[in-house]
């Protein structure tokens, strides 16, 4: 059977189809979870093999980008929250400021504003694939550098001091020295949680150019799910 994917969708999520479309293409059953079927109890976030936070800009980012969709899974939502911890979860970029918001990575990180106080659009930016991350979302892909479009206004990356991954996160991705789009801390782009289950990055891999590099990380989880 092919694994089953939670895409959640949230007032102001916009790129829905195409995160829909990376996971037909590599063999998976993926489908909209909305929100609101979440809250009512007719669905549930962790009734599929891996949940997907995608891209866009959930409930207009008002207070912060990801404030009002975090305090939803950490309130109105928190036995689902907990139970989808223990399973393969990807976020991309809201997504990634969602479940940063929420805990997903452990306290002391967080995502705020690019330090030249605006919006970057870059349709090629370079990601260098960390080469001592095991996460199965990285697999194959150690020390790699991918080009997929970077699209945000809160994506620099701070945090405390953490060695080995023991405040809940490990680097998964890194930007080059000198092409860093929101100046974020020891140039970190994506992280992954210590068990490697959950990845979370800024930038967007479903709008990649390259069909391999557009599909690498969802074939991946795909793969994990199914072993």
């Amino acid at each position: 059977m092919k694994p089953t994917v939670n895409v959640l969708y949230l007032p102001g999520t916009n790129c829905q189809e195409e995160t829909l479309r990376a996971f037909r293409h590599v063999g998976a059953a993926p489908r909209l979870l909305f929100l609101a079927d979440a809250l009512a109890g007719r669905d549930r976030l962790d009734s599929a093999d891996i949940l997907c936070l995608p891209g866009g800009f959930s409930f207009g980012d008002h207070l912060a980008a990801g404030r009002v969709a975090a305090m939803l899974l950490r309130t109105r939502l928190a036995d689902q929250y907990a139970a989808a911890r223990g399973r393969l979860m990807l976020a991309i970029c809201n997504g990634f400021q969602i479940a940063v918001r929420a805990g997903w990575f452990g306290t002391g990180v967080a995502l705020t504003v690019n330090t030249n106080g605006t919006f970057q659009n870059v349709p090629n930016q370079p990601h260098e694939v960390v080469p001592d991350n095991p996460s199965p979302w990285l697999a194959g892909l150690s020390g790699q550098t991918l080009e997929f479009p970077c699209a945000h206004g809160e994506g620099r990356f701070v945090a405390e001091p953490n060695p080995d991954g023991r405040e809940g996160w490990r680097a998964a991705l890194r930007y080059p020295e000198h092409a860093n789009p929101d100046g974020s801390a020891d140039g970190v782009a994506g992280v992954t949680t210590p068990d490697g289950l959950a990845f979370g990055l800024m930038n967007h891999p479903e709008r990649a150019l390259d069909k391999q590099v557009r599909l690498a990380f969802f074939a991946n989880g795909v793969r994990a799910a199914r072993g």
